[in-house]
């Protein structure tokens, strides 16, 4: 699947041992699939919020969305683990369909 709006861009920035160490655990205990995600989640939320006001614009229901959808997919990821650690066999249903941003209202 071809990436609608490619993310080509790079912000940097520095954080103390403690800043990172409690980022690096709060990613964990929201199930944030990389620390990147969950910046760039936080980032772009904060903006949205700032730009609209109320939090509850079209592109911030997405930034949500996307943020659940990343969180299931972490914990069906630790429950494989956890099935597969106990010597079970599961074999995954095949997806009926993938979901794209486009199909998601165009974002």
């Amino acid at each position: 699947m071809s990436v609608i709006n490619p993310r080509n861009r790079l912000v940097n920035f520095r954080l103390s041992e403690v800043e990172f160490e409690a980022l690096r655990l709060a990613c964990h205990t929201l199930g944030s699939r990389s620390i990147s995600e969950f910046a760039r989640s936080a980032v772009l939320e904060k903006m949205t919020l700032h730009e609209g006001g109320d939090g509850d614009s079209g592109r911030t229901r997405v930034y949500r969305l996307d943020n659940k959808v990343s969180e299931l997919e972490t914990r069906v990821g630790q429950l494989l683990s956890l099935v597969a650690a106990t010597g079970a066999s599961v074999e995954p249903e095949p997806a009926h369909a993938e979901v794209s941003i486009a199909a998601r209202g165009g974002y």
